[in-house]
């Protein structure tokens, strides 16, 4: 628990394996056929969190993380996604 009380959300980097709070991942969420990149976590739906480190982003792309954790297979707009998180990191 943190110092006020409140319980420590920890989540699973898709990455790297880090378990950190989820305050320090970037969160990916599909909801209703759509991904979002969703950094304050107002978008509910099936998501996954990844770390803002170049090497945790390629190793999402290489291992096609996106596809098995959301089990999404619009390889279009997961190439979108990819991009952008690569844009967000540079």
């Amino acid at each position: 628990m943190a110092d006020n009380g409140q319980k420590i959300i920890e989540r699973k980097c898709q990455g790297c394996g880090k378990i950190l709070d989820r305050k320090n991942f970037i969160k990916i969420t599909l909801n209703h056929g759509k991904l979002y990149i969703n950094p304050n976590s107002k978008i509910l739906g099936r998501s996954m969190y990844i770390c803002a480190d170049h090497n945790c982003i390629k190793t999402l792309i290489k291992k096609k993380r996106i596809t098995g954790a959301l089990k999404f297979k619009n390889f279009d707009e997961i190439k979108e996604v990819e991009k952008q998180l690569l844009e967000m990191v540079f």
